[in-house]
């Protein structure tokens, strides 16, 4: 009887997560819920203090997660180790390298990116139809990505990235899917730069429970929006510091349903279209303090209904001429929860 039930719970529990995340991207105009969200999220601590506005953001250690082009600037090889604290049992993770590489004795150069974004939730209590506990439940899912960026010129750079997700819904419900991003960053001046990209082209997730069901299964694809990020950054004067402005337009993808008839009807979800903004300030050499606001929404009713401010700090030190080893940290406010996402990453920096 107990296993009975709990092939019938693993059902419900199957059907209630494809409901719900259908619900949710029929009302994506309001809360954003769309495949991959943990990936739109924001990458390391630096970034998520200054509000993820780092499209264009060449002053500082850089992320290909958000240019995969950013990285013909970073002239040092950095190491980068994140952990995020959230809370409902949430998980955010991050591992990345970066670094220029001269060519043809230093006439030309490109630049290289690798990064791990993980996350998922876990300890979800799972209980047959008479309540009784069948153990703790969990889902994942990854990112893996490779970035490589070319110097044109000494002002302009192109790159490309290439990214493979690999999640789990439930056991023997996985799905993996390849997307790619693109990118482009001009110097205007030496105080000036301006970047452009266009991400998660292609990716989607493909779910098939004929694992679960046998011959009633079925598959499901979601694709992920498509984000278009156009921002600028300026250098401040006197080496104090930085600050960033992005524009993102999140094309958020249409999705079929069936009415009560059986009948399949196709409903195109409203694009969101959102201001980000942050700066970075050298207190000293070694420390930096940062603050940002990520998500103003100005396609929605209330603007700052989804609004993420954010703020943090950075030190390092140098332990010789050519290995630097630091510590970055964020705070930034979550909507509709009292709890802050929290970050501590690691740096290693080495010519």
């Amino acid at each position: 009887m107990i296993k009975r039930n709990f092939k019938y719970m693993r059902k419900i529990i199957i059907v209630l997560i494809f409901l719900t995340s259908m619900a949710g991207a029929a009302m994506a105009q309001n809360n954003g819920s769309h495949p991959g969200a943990f990936a739109r999220m924001g990458f390391g601590a630096r970034s998520m203090s200054m509000g993820n506005a780092s499209t264009s953001d060449v002053f500082g250690d850089v992320q290909g997660y958000y240019n995969p082009a950013l990285t013909c600037w970073q002239e040092q090889g950095i190491f980068n180790f994140g952990y995020t604290f959230l809370n409902l049992d949430r998980r955010l993770n991050f591992i990345s390298f970066a670094k220029k590489f001269s060519l043809q004795q230093g006439k030309q150069a490109a630049g290289i990116s690798l990064s791990w974004l993980n996350a998922g939730v876990s300890d979800i209590d799972g209980r047959d139809n008479d309540t009784r506990q069948i153990g703790m439940l969990s889902t994942y899912e990854n990112q893996f990505m490779l970035g490589t960026s070319f110097l044109l010129s000494e002002q302009f750079a192109v790159g490309a990235g290439f990214k493979l997700y690999y999640s789990k819904l439930y056991d023997e419900v996985t799905t993996t899917s390849v997307g790619i991003d693109i990118g482009a960053v001009y110097i205007a001046r030496t105080n000036l730069s301006f970047g452009l990209t266009v991400r998660d082209i292609g990716a989607k997730y493909k779910w098939e429970t004929s694992k679960v069901y046998g011959a009633n299964g079925t598959v499901t694809e979601n694709k992920f929006p498509v984000l278009i990020d156009a921002g600028a950054s300026y250098k401040l004067p006197e080496e104090l510091g930085s600050v960033s402005l992005v524009f993102e337009s999140q094309l958020n993808p249409s999705f079929e349903t069936k009415d009560t008839l059986g009948v399949t009807q196709k409903i195109k979800s409203d694009n969101n279209y959102v201001f980000k903004a942050g700066g970075e300030i050298n207190l000293s050499k070694n420390f930096k303090i940062r603050a940002g606001v990520d998500r103003v929404d100005v396609t929605s009713d209330d603007f700052f209904g989804n609004i993420k401010p954010g703020l943090g700090f950075g030190f390092s030190k140098s332990f010789s001429k050519s290995v630097i080893l630091g510590l970055d940290y964020s705070f930034q406010l979550e909507p509709y929860t009292k709890n802050p996402v929290q970050n501590i990453g690691v740096f290693f920096k080495f010519n």
